[in-house]
């Protein structure tokens, strides 16, 4: 290995991909939150992902330092963070570092990240902790027999852990890993992506690797919320069916379904009770239901 070869495997280039479609106040006090990390050979690219009068793109002249991606329609979470990885191989990124718009990012997060990956070849991908108002959680874990997802608190011990899936609030994936199994499956459009990409690399044998020591703030779905709080039932509801069908089968999937299947009865059964609300977000899980069964995939005219 060259002296040069030595360094950048020691030092890789990383582009942090942030996805920007509303909520600009919180795009920029990410951006502002990242002047402060210790970790020196990054580049950032912010993805404007079809935002109205493509304002996140308007923040350059702020953050000079920064490269936009503006693209010319919403691609959803799943299709916009594509984009932008197909950007960043482009110039020759060794990790790209998907981080959401609406997260507040300490100084030396990056750097353990960063070091969790260079300390472990077969990994391909690292996440911290998401300290939010539900807690400090990140530990992903995969129910495939009550067909249900979960981000769990951490270890309490220091050393990073093994875990099924990572939150693609903040995953930093390997370009190596992107380009052996692929991106995110665009049919999601939005929610239950980034569990289905760690699931296929766990198939290919890669590891995702949790670091209780690195952390991010996190403000969860603060771009789904107020109108379109519907949005995030319905492409749930939806995903978690297309997810749990590809990566179920025989008795299993039976059983998954079957306890699927149950949680719906249950939502069906309290909805005449319900407030007139929380009926538009069960009547949004129903339609994810319907649109499963019926092979809809990708965005949804749900607006």
């Amino acid at each position: 290995m060259s002296q040069d070869q030595e360094i950048k495997s020691q030092n890789p280039l990383v582009y942090i991909l942030i996805l920007h479609w509303r909520g600009l106040l919180h795009t920029r006090n990410c951006l502002s939150s990242l002047k402060n990390l210790d970790y020196s050979n990054y580049k950032i690219l912010l993805v404007d992902n079809g935002s109205e009068n493509a304002e996140g793109a308007g923040l350059k002249p702020e953050f000079e330092n920064i490269e936009t991606l503006v693209l010319d329609r919403n691609y959803g979470f799943s299709g916009g963070c594509n984009k932008g990885m197909d950007y960043c191989i482009k110039k020759n990124a060794d990790y790209i570092w998907l981080l959401n718009n609406d997260t507040i990012v300490p100084s030396d997060t990056l750097s353990l990240l960063v070091s969790a990956l260079l300390n472990d070849t077969k990994a391909g991908a690292a996440g911290a902790c998401l300290d939010s108002d539900k807690g400090k959680t990140g530990k992903g874990r995969i129910n495939y027999v009550k067909g249900k997802t979960s981000l769990k608190t951490p270890c309490d011990q220091d050393a990073n852990v093994s875990c099924q899936w990572l939150s693609g609030s903040n995953l930093l994936l390997r370009t190596a890993t992107i380009k052996d199994v692929g991106k995110f499956n665009d049919d999601y459009f939005l929610y239950f992506e980034d569990v289905e990409l760690c699931a296929r690399m766990t198939r290919a044998g890669w590891s995702c690797l949790l670091v209780p020591k690195a952390s991010i703030e996190h403000i969860d779905g603060a771009s789904t919320k107020g109108s379109l709080a519907a949005w995030r039932n319905y492409y749930y509801a939806r995903n978690r069916l297309y997810f749990f069908s590809a990566y179920t089968s025989g008795l299993l999937r039976i059983l998954c379904f079957f306890n699927i299947a149950f949680h719906m009865l249950r939502r069906i059964v309290i909805w005449p009770l319900s407030s007139k609300d929380k009926k538009k977000l069960l009547e949004a899980e129903y339609l994810g239901t319907w649109h499963f069964l019926q092979n809809k995939r990708g965005q949804a005219d749900l607006i």
